[in-house]
């Protein structure tokens, strides 16, 4: 039975938020004399039901109200009930996609590179990847009784890329071959890997391969590894040949000789280097760099372990070199560095400009006598296409426009590193013996006496030596 409420109280004060999520209830306190009101359940609801407010109604709430009323409190009486959210679709990889391509540092503070982790293989059949369709959430409601929708959630694409097939649902993703698996920008590829789990000696003999070639033993002396992917060993390399079309990892080190040549389009990463002749388009990270001929176009790091250092040969890098040690004072060897680019290159760049510059004239002079053929032509009545004189220029023009072009390519790359190595600089973290000597492009430094914690800086009229205050970066 609904309870009569005294007609001399003032009315409750309902209010519902901005987006109709909980509805509050205040009841002012009666004025002084006034009797306090009273109400029951099915009052209060009524109230709330004249205000639009029909779902979420705390019953226990407005019957804890009715016994004992709070005057001027605002009380929340019904809360709506927020959307569940569904779950994008996704993918769930079954291999390894993390990478430390940096070396862990032991107790003793010496870095430990063959803890790097640089590759993962598949083999045909297995299972690399399932896809989770997307599930739609469920819908809220507000006070009011209004339906509230959950957010979309998105499907993704097929994932695409090469050396594997999908399920007919399109859930399960197969490897259709034994190799390297990498994933990227939402592809999976797969690539052919030449795997050895010996010394790569004279019973396995020398490997061309397209794709990766990975030893989990040494390349001993006067083997040649060429690949047109990675190479990565976890051995001793002695005395070899190695070149690769990506990256090189040299997880035990280099003991090499006067011909042993290792080359990466990519980087190369090594415990140690020494007595090779080492050249790289990427960086080139190494705990120790020994009477090392090194040619880098981007920059140099021996900054891994406590005992990082590069020690005599000649080592150059066009955006930089940082290590620990710069030079020795005990194996009386002489270490020479230098950053940017070198003089051969700037050399080469004046001459590729030249070249261009001489056959853009000649392209010029063969194209307007080409026209005069045409004009002569037209004067004569005659066709002059089939005159050999004529078929000869047309020969000469194709010619110098495609050794033009090739010539614009090798000066635009020339150029690039020009353009990186600006500004860069030699970094000592620790200490730079006498006798080494710091070429930066055109200037030169040969130190009579060691330095501690330096950088040296090229100026217009020299190379400065600088304070390095900065700690050891973690390149």
């Amino acid at each position: 039975m609904t309870t009569p409420m005294n007609p001399y109280a003032k009315k409750p004060v309902i209010r519902v938020d901005n987006k109709a999520m909980f509805a509050t209830i205040r009841f002012p306190a009666p004025a002084e004399g006034e009797s306090a009101p009273q109400y029951d359940v099915d009052t209060l609801e009524n109230m709330l039901a004249q205000e639009g407010i029909v779902y979420g109604i705390d019953r226990n709430m407005l019957s804890s109200l009715c016994q004992e009323i709070l005057f001027d409190t605002e009380l929340i009486v019904a809360v709506g009930k927020e959307p569940m959210e569904g779950i994008n679709g996704y993918y769930e990889y079954h291999f390894s996609q993390d990478f430390s391509k940096k070396p862990t540092i032991r107790p003793d503070g010496s870095a430990d590179f063959l803890s790097i982790k640089v590759i993962e293989v598949v083999h045909e059949g297995d299972l690399i990847a399932t896809y989770h369709p997307a599930v739609m959430g469920m819908p809220g409601m507000n006070v009011r009784g209004k339906e509230i929708e959950p957010r979309m959630m998105r499907d993704m694409p097929p994932i695409g890329g090469r050396g594997f097939h999908r399920s007919d649902d399109n859930l399960y993703y197969y490897a259709d071959m034994d190799g390297k698996i990498v994933l990227k920008n939402n592809r999976i590829n797969i690539s052919p890997v030449y795997e050895i789990d010996q010394d790569a000696d004279m019973s396995i003999g020398n490997i061309d391969f397209k794709g990766d070639v990975v030893i989990h033993g040494g390349v001993k002396n006067g083997i040649r590894i060429h690949a047109t992917g990675s190479i990565t060993v976890d051995g001793l390399v002695e005395l070899c040949d190695l070149r690769a079309g990506q990256d090189i990892y040299l997880l035990s080190g280099v003991k090499g000789g006067e011909r042993t040549t290792i080359h990466a389009e990519g980087a190369i990463t090594a415990e140690f280097i020494e007595y090779a002749i080492v050249s790289c388009k990427g960086m080139l990270h190494a705990d120790v760099l020994f009477n090392c001929l090194v040619n880098c176009d981007s920059k140099i790091i021996t900054t891994a372990g406590k005992r990082s250092a590069i020690i005599g040969g000649y080592v150059t890098a066009v955006q930089g070199v940082s290590s620990l040690v710069i030079g020795n004072n005990k194996f009386g060897t002489v270490t020479h560095v230098m950053v940017g680019i070198d003089e051969e290159r700037i050399k080469e760049m004046s001459d590729l400009a030249d070249k261009i510059r001489s056959l853009d004239a000649n392209i010029a002079k063969i194209k307007q006598g080409i026209e005069d053929f045409e004009l002569l032509a037209q004067k004569k009545g005659i066709s002059y296409k089939e005159d050999p004189r004529r078929m000869q220029l047309l020969r000469i023009r194709i010619r110098d426009e495609a050794v033009v072009a090739e010539a614009r390519v090798r000066f635009d790359e020339l150029k690039a590193l020009m353009e990186a190595g600006r500004g860069a600089t030699v970094r000592a973290y620790d200490t730079v013996y006498s006798g080494v000597t710091v070429r930066i492009m055109d200037q030169y430094a040969q130190l009579t006496d060691f330095q501690k914690r330096v950088e040296f800086v090229k100026t217009m009229t020299g190379i400065r030596m600088d304070p390095l205050l900065d700690p050891v970066p973690d390149e």
